[in-house]
């Protein structure tokens, strides 16, 4: 089962393989407190049966969760959300909007946008 505090959910159609939409649903519900440090992830493969997907995908993300510190794994007890500080957090919330800026912000110089009409975009469509 589950923990109840954990949403995650696989889009096949997705571009992204599904250990990176693993990766980055939990690395956001991390950094925006939405999942509080010390809270526990499922076991592997209690996970896979439950979302229907590869045990190989959750480890992959798994790894990659640690290898950043979002997650920390304590030998025989399982693996648990990190334990982030204010600074720490937005620090990696940026990181993280980064990654997720960045091809779109490649695309959009392609189109000729300026940064002063990105901005705007920005600023007629954010509380959509």
């Amino acid at each position: 089962m589950i923990h109840m505090e954990i949403s995650l959910s696989i889009l096949n159609t997705s571009d992204k393989p599904i250990y990176r939409q693993l990766y980055e649903q939990l690395a956001f519900q991390i950094v925006t407190g939405k999942l509080s440090g010390g809270t526990p992830l499922p076991p592997i493969r209690a996970l896979a049966n439950s979302l229907g997907i590869s045990v190989i995908s959750i480890k992959r993300a798994w790894e990659e969760l640690e290898r950043d510190g979002f997650i920390v794994t304590m030998v025989g007890r399982g693996c648990f959300a990190a334990d982030l500080g204010d600074e720490e957090r937005g620090s990696r919330r940026r990181e993280l909007a980064l990654g997720e800026l960045r091809p779109s912000l490649a695309s959009l110089r392609q189109l000729g946008l300026t940064k002063a009409e990105l901005i705007e975009l920005i600023s007629e469509n954010y509380d959509e």
